[in-house]
C-alpha cells in the first residue's frame, strides 16, 4: 500500500500535468464540495456561497495560473 507521502505527489504530479483551465475547473469544484460539505455538516444551506467560492476559485486559479512553474 503507499505511504500518504506517495499518494501526495501522484495527486501533486496529476496536477501538475493540467492544462490551466483544466487545473482552474478542479479547483472550482472541490472548493465547490468543499464548502457543501461544511453546510451539510452543519447543517445549513450553503449552496450559493458553495457556489461563489468555487467559481471565484476557479476565476482567481486561471488568472493567475497558480499551476505554472517558474523555470
Amino acid at each position: 500500500m503507499a505511504g500518504p507521502r506517495q499518494l501526495y505527489r501522484r495527486a501533486d504530479d496529476w496536477a501538475r500535468g493540467l492544462s490551466r483551465f483544466r487545473y482552474a475547473v478542479v479547483t472550482g469544484v472541490i472548493a465547490t464540495a468543499s464548502v457543501l460539505v461544511v453546510g451539510v455538516l452543519s447543517d445549513t444551506s450553503m449552496t450559493f456561497q458553495a457556489v461563489a467560492m468555487g467559481v471565484t476559485m476557479a476565476a482567481l486559479y486561471y488568472a493567475f495560473d497558480m499551476n505554472a512553474r517558474a523555470d
